[in-house]
């Protein structure tokens, strides 16, 4: 089988991992993002994770294929080029492709995360099969990608379907807000620290929600609004098969998924609505590193 390094650089954590075609990683390793140490120190710890995978995958570096890296932040993937990253210093204007490229001796493709998990998820995932899906992943922020016949939608080659810094009404001051500070993990924590107190999360807050808390209720159906609106936006202009949701936020349960079906449903355009289905992601915590190991197999 043909064998690729998938490399996942994100706010928080660091994956590396050797996988095939089929998706399956036969070596994976992990780290923690130390953000005190910024992009030099995610680098200093890169060249000993891939060590680490490849050792448990029992491959040498000279076997695979290629490279794929998907990185968290917005990236020039024509140039190979990390734009800017949100979460950790030390990476702006940084040519990560080369990097990668000239310290193993490949071949490497370089890709923003969530649209290296789309591609993962349309073509291994809850999109098989069908020719247009949206992946969003909903976490500590809320990025997007989509993928049409196989091909990740790169727009001028900066990115596109960038759908965490869209606009949506802030429920609180009903004045215009990214979707990422309304509804992502971390934004939702942060408004039931202000409204009702202590150091929640947002999984905490499902679950107030769903054991009958008035406050916590009225948290999630915001959030659900917030959410409902973008997709229902994403619908009318781009007409995917799926929406396709991961990250932490996407785990909740029923309470969540019905609001925001309705949510969704109620702001759509309505010849298109049963035309598309919401659905839960499938390749869990892994997801970029199995889209990057599909990028590394198509390098060049």
């Amino acid at each position: 089988m043909t064998l690729a390094l998938g490399i996942e650089i994100g706010g928080t954590k660091l994956q590396a991992g050797v996988g095939g075609e089929d998706g399956r990683l036969s070596g994976v390793a992990r780290r923690r993002v130390d953000p005190s140490r910024g992009g030099a120190g995610i680098r200093e710890v890169l060249p000993s994770m891939v060590e680490e995978a490849l050792g448990a995958a029992k491959c040498r570096a000279e076997e695979l294929r290629g490279i794929g890296v998907g990185f968290g932040g917005p990236v020039d993937s024509g140039r190979g080029r990390v734009l800017v990253s949100h979460q950790i210093e030390g990476w702006s204007d940084f040519p990560l492709r080369d990097w990668v490229s000239e310290r193993w001796r490949l071949p490497v493709m370089l890709q923003n995360d969530a649209k290296t998990a789309a591609l993962a998820e349309a073509t291994l995932g809850a999109g098989r099969g069908f020719r247009r899906i949206f992946y969003m992943n909903i976490g500590s922020g809320i990025g997007g990608g989509l993928v049409v016949d196989g091909k990740v939608d790169t727009g001028q080659g900066l990115g596109a379907g960038e759908i965490g810094h869209t606009w949506v009404p802030d429920p609180s001051t009903g004045r215009a807000e990214k979707l990422e500070h309304v509804a992502s993990g971390w934004s939702i924590a942060k408004r039931a620290k202000a409204r009702m107190g202590g150091d929640p999360t947002a999984d905490g807050v499902y679950a107030a929600a769903e054991a009958g808390d008035a406050a916590a209720r009225a948290l999630l159906e915001e959030s659900c609004e917030a959410l409902g609106i973008a997709i229902a936006n994403v619908v009318t202009l781009l007409h995917p098969e799926r929406v396709i949701l991961g990250g932490g936020v996407s785990l909740m349960g029923p309470l969540f998924w019905n609001l925001l079906q309705a949510r969704a449903t109620a702001r759509g355009f309505k010849p298109f609505e049963g035309r598309y289905e919401l659905v839960r992601a499938a390749l869990g915590e892994e997801v970029v590193v199995i889209g990057a190991v599909l990028l590394g197999l198509g390098a060049q």
